[in-house]
């Protein structure tokens, strides 16, 4: 009987893009567009512009792979975590909740597209690595765990190891055997600790599941050579299941064919942690349907979850966040300026908007308490939040079982086509920005991804 790794590895090799379906592939491409606006919105914060200034006069050895929005290039791996710091720090990208871990897959992107690039693969080569690295970290969050692994001191990041080396290493040719290594070589190094979400949440938020992703490229060229890795990796009795998972079966690791789960991945239309979306939607229907003023207001709740009461994230730094990482994990400040600007755009979380006086006096009206009806549902897949705002006209109630970006309530492509360009116009221009929309809605067609690459990295005005 072959291992766990190993078996992930010979999916990885097996899956043909004939095999996604139509709806598959029609959603890979959202979230890849979705993911793409996360990056261009990202790409001149502190921690992007630090690690892309760092690659680039520190450590750069190669030009394989396009720097978002710059038109420059790097090694695939250095760009690969260039462009990933940027996607990943608004907290704008993709969500998926498992039992065992949340997911942000699309944290593997920026790896996909620098090896298809490097590797000069087609539209159908990178979409067929990209629901790879997608089946395989879900299945990390979906193992059937007594409590989330966070409460362990696990952060969900290091599911990056396995999900990025099994998509790049799909892209560089690697054979299964081949794979499993790589798969068992990023693996073995990459856990990553909860602490990082800890009270005030450092730039750090944006860094560690980008270098874990990039890191994988070098595992999957060393599998490539021969290097070998450790098979029992995930079952053995000193692996990831016992130490890391505390038991569990790690069976469910390996993903069956034809059971796509990317499907059940989540858009977010704020660029807030994966819990609040439906807290924001709450607040802002509130806002706008009863033409609520702030200064009214005397008190709010936020009606959640037992998770997101419990969540290691959670704790007081959040009821006073100074920085944006922390504000964007604090349903506080997310409820309380979306009541007071009438929107949650990355411009609610410059430091105006962190300093607000009216945001900070809501804040502090503002109590968060479990619902126990809304924690069956968030274990059922849903993430559901109510907001109960009371002012001298009376209490007014808003729960929100389905926000937008749910796969149950999904954003089109109209709506992610939006976002898009509201982020990346900025950068790319007008005319640009409708390219990247139109090629990538027909990605699949692209014969070279390397053409596609370069055209993200170039503003073409």
């Amino acid at each position: 009987m072959s291992t766990v790794v190993e078996r992930i590895g010979r999916y990885a090799a097996d899956l043909r893009f004939a095999e996604l379906d139509a709806p598959v592939v029609d959603y890979a491409k959202r979230i890849l567009l979705d993911s793409l606006a996360c990056a261009y919105g990202g790409l001149d914060s502190d921690p992007a512009r630090i690690v892309r200034t760092t690659v680039q006069e520190e450590l750069n050895g190669g030009e394989q792979a396009t720097v978002f929005g710059k038109g420059t290039k790097l090694s695939a791996p250095l760009a690969a975590l260039a462009n990933g710091v940027a996607l990943r720090y608004q907290d704008y990208n993709d969500v998926y909740f498992g039992p065992a871990w949340t997911a942000h897959p699309s944290d593997n992107i920026a790896t996909l597209l620098a090896a298809a690039e490097w590797c000069d693969r087609s539209g159908r080569e990178f979409l067929r690595a990209m629901v790879i690295a997608y089946e395989v970290q879900m299945r990390f969050a979906d193992l059937p765990v007594a409590r989330n692994l966070w409460h362990a001191g696990w952060h969900h990041t290091g599911a990056c190891a396995y999900s990025a080396a099994a998509g790049a290493g799909a892209l560089l040719g690697l054979d299964a055997a081949q794979l499993g290594h790589a798969i068992a070589l990023s693996g073995a190094r990459s856990n990553t600790l909860s602490e990082i979400r800890h009270g005030d949440i450092p730039m750090d938020k944006a860094l560690s599941a980008p270098l874990v992703a990039s890191q994988s490229i070098l595992y999957a060229l060393l599998a490539r050579r021969g290097f070998t890795g450790c098979s029992t990796l995930l079952e053995g009795p000193y692996g990831f299941g016992r130490a890391v998972a505390g038991g569990v079966d790690v069976e469910p690791l390996v993903p069956e064919r034809g059971d796509f789960r990317t499907l059940k991945v989540g858009l977010k239309p704020y660029p807030v942690e994966g819990m609040t979306p439906a807290m924001v939607q709450a607040a802002l229907e509130l806002r706008k349907e009863l033409a609520i003023d702030p200064a009214e207001i005397e008190s709010i709740r936020i009606l959640a979850h037992e998770e997101a009461l419990t969540k290691p994230s959670w704790d007081e730094r959040k009821l006073a966040p100074t920085t944006k990482e922390t504000a964007d994990h604090s349903f506080h400040f997310c409820v309380a300026v979306a009541l007071v600007a009438g929107e949650v755009t990355p411009r609610q979380f410059s430091d105006e908007w962190l300093r607000d006086s009216t945001v900070a006096a809501l804040m502090a009206k503002t109590r968060l308490e479990e619902k126990p009806e809304l924690t069956v549902l968030f274990r059922q897949g849903l993430r559901p939040a109510a907001v109960e705002v009371k002012t001298p006209r009376g209490a007014f109630y808003r729960e929100v079982l389905r926000p937008l970006g749910d796969p149950r309530n999904p954003m089109t492509w109209d709506d992610v086509t939006r976002k898009f360009v509201t982020q990346a116009e900025p950068v790319l221009g007008a005319k640009r920005a409708r390219e990247v929309v139109d090629r990538t809605f027909s990605i699949e067609k692209e014969e070279n991804m390397r053409a596609f690459a370069e055209m993200l990295g170039n503003g073409g005005r």
